[in-house]
């Protein structure tokens, strides 16, 4: 069972795994820059995430948005990546925005962010991902 969640044999055409392809460079290829930024300030970012947790919570953070983008991007140990992405989306839209999509602080672009990462996570990889050359050698 987790080897069929890590490494499912599903079968893309070639134009599918582009647009996967596309669309996991796209969204964790611009929050991994945020997760980026975070890590290069880590102390301001910590303070930040004060009320949260500091730099408990800011770890996590960073972790999700740069750490964990680099697999989504890559396709490496893809949907165990795509986990803490979708919490960190979650977590920012629905505790941090107030799950409002309007208004002065809302969280779209976190929404879009979640809708993205689970639409990622229910389509898988694509051909053109490292746990597809991984799953194909053993």
């Amino acid at each position: 069972m987790i080897k069929n969640f890590l490494f499912p044999r599903d079968t893309y055409n070639t134009s599918a795994s582009v647009a996967l392809l596309i669309l996991r460079i796209a969204f964790a290829g611009v929050l991994m820059t945020h997760g980026w930024a975070k890590l290069t300030n880590f102390e301001a970012t910590a303070q930040g995430f004060a009320p949260m947790g500091g730099a408990v919570a800011a770890g996590l953070v960073v972790f999700a948005e740069f750490f964990c983008s680099i697999g989504v991007i890559t396709g490496f140990l893809y949907r165990l990546a795509l986990i803490p992405l979708i919490i960190n989306m979650s977590v920012a839209f629905f505790a941090a925005h107030g799950a409002k999509l309007t208004g002065e602080h809302n969280g779209e672009l976190a929404f879009l962010y979640l809708v993205a990462f689970v639409v990622l996570m229910i389509a898988g990889t694509g051909k053109y991902a490292v746990d597809r050359f991984w799953a194909a050698k053993k």
